[in-house]
């Protein structure tokens, strides 16, 4: 058994699993001198023991994989089942990145013979043990595989919590690429983007200063915490030193969130909750005492902040609707609706778990008989007042309500995509990378929202303007 003397002696590498490793993604890595190895999934079950064999002798700090053709055929074969819960095990335990171009997810046929060529280019002589097949055998790489094993090799990655990401040229599969190595290398281990003017923007930016105090004194972590500013939205980064992985970082956002609400609730037992840290009395007493007037400050904040937002689209209404809502009954009925529809003010937490639900049609309790045009209309303000300036349409809305109901642990990721999306003052770097991610993600959910739903969303993501 390796001990953490033996993973601190283990050389740091980057694992590229197909031919991802062009000149514009391993630059970087080639200029701090950072290992990084190719080796190739269409090969033998020998060979992905080799591969295997990696993660045993090195430090992987995170993964590479352009799925092709073949990689889908081979991830089905019988023969490879116990060997592939092995890999995608080691995989799924560290950053990863799955790429396909999009014709593979899609079914659509491809120029054959322009792919064939780009593959014999690909073709690495020096790799001949990574290959099943002969060159000649991949004349088909790009003809897509039959729909009922893509939608398997999609449900077995989902199973890793893997979304494979899309790509349709090869500047966008660069791009996508060398941004992941890129972050990973600065081990970045949370991202998110908040919209201006968002409701909670100001409490989000200040709990997220306090959780990087928290990790730094409480958890003694060496994190550094970064932030851009566009039109629209702020882009805020968390990198941490290499015994912060960003796997651990959901169970350090619970923590602080329980400290932060036991030094509202009870001060006593935060005391007692850091007595076995390396804070010293003084230290502990000073630390308590600080964060529950912030906790406190927040609290107060998020509260009149929900109360401002409440009153602000009561009067928008007001404006709105005075020829529609002729009745109390009516105005009732419309505020409950916008009550229902405004996140509650449940703790600190809810500075960055802000979700807005969609508008209910009826609930247990309410049942709406109500024009539509007033729906829409209270659509529209509670909106405005939520979200913030960036006014997002209504497939930008059905996004994040299948993110909010299907994408699990990438919920925040992306759902700060979608934002950054329709931003068009962010980086076209993080915004093709954010498209592709959403891309991606609505073809893993395809078969749980319907073809129909995805194909109109997957239109609207590739029709955002400036990309």
């Amino acid at each position: 058994m390796s001990t953490d003397k033996d993973m601190s002696k283990k050389q740091k590498i980057v694992l590229f699993l197909g031919n991802a490793d062009s000149e514009g993604v391993t630059a970087k890595l080639k200029t701090v001198g950072t290992l990084y190895k190719r080796k190739m999934l269409e090969s033998r079950p020998e060979n992905w023991r080799k591969i295997i064999s990696i993660f045993q002798e090195y430090d992987v700090s995170c993964v590479v994989v352009k799925l092709t053709n073949t990689t889908f055929h081979v991830l089905c074969r019988e023969s490879y089942k116990e060997i592939r819960e092995e890999l995608l095990e080691l995989i799924a335990s560290k950053p990863s990145l799955f790429l396909a171009h999009e014709s593979l997810l899609t079914g659509e046929q491809t120029n054959v013979h322009a792919d064939y060529i780009a593959h014999i280019n690909d073709y690495d002589p020096e790799l001949t043990e990574d290959y099943e097949y002969l060159v000649s055998d991949y004349r088909d790489i790009f003809v897509p595989p039959p729909a009922e094993m893509t939608q398997e090799v999609i449900e077995l990655l989902s199973a890793y919590g893997i979304i494979i990401v899309p790509y349709k040229k090869n500047v966008e599969l660069v791009v996508v690429a060398s941004s992941f190595v890129e972050k990973n290398e600065s081990n970045l281990i949370f991202r998110i983007y908040v919209p201006s003017e968002r409701m909670w923007a100001n409490e989000a930016e200040k709990l997220l200063q306090l959780f990087r105090e928290y990790l730094q004194k409480v958890s003694g972590l060496n994190v550094r915490h970064d932030q851009y500013r566009t039109n629209q939205g702020v882009v805020y980064e968390f990198f941490g030193g290499d015994s912060l992985e960003s796997s651990s970082l959901p169970q350090k956002f619970n923590e602080f969130s329980a400290f932060m609400e036991m030094c509202v609730s009870n001060p006593e037992n935060a005391q007692t909750l850091l007595a076995s840290t390396h804070l010293n009395k003084s230290e502990v007493f000073n630390l308590v005492e600080r964060y529950s007037k912030e906790a406190r400050r927040l609290h107060v904040d998020i509260k009149q902040e929900r109360e401002r937002k409440l009153l602000a689209i009561r009067h928008g209404l007001e404006s709105e609707l005075a020829e529609y809502a002729r009745t109390e009954q009516d105005w009732s009925v419309i505020g409950r609706i916008v009550e229902s529809s405004i996140p509650a003010a449940s703790g600190v937490l809810s500075a960055i778990t802000i979700d807005r639900r969609p508008l209910p049609e009826a609930s247990n309790n309410l049942t709406i008989n109500i024009n539509p045009q007033i729906i829409e209309t209270i659509h529209g303000v509670v909106a405005q007042q939520i979200l913030g300036n960036q006014h997002l349409g209504a497939d930008a809305k059905q996004l994040l309500e299948i993110i909010d109901q299907y994408a699990g642990n990438n919920k925040a990721v992306l759902a700060s995509a979608v934002h950054e999306l329709g931003d068009e003052s962010a980086k076209s770097e993080d915004r093709i990378t954010a498209r592709q991610n959403l891309k991606g993600f609505l073809f893993s959910v395809a078969g749980k929202v319907g073809d129909v739903a995805a194909g109109v969303l997957q239109s609207y993501i590739e029709n955002q303007a400036g990309l």
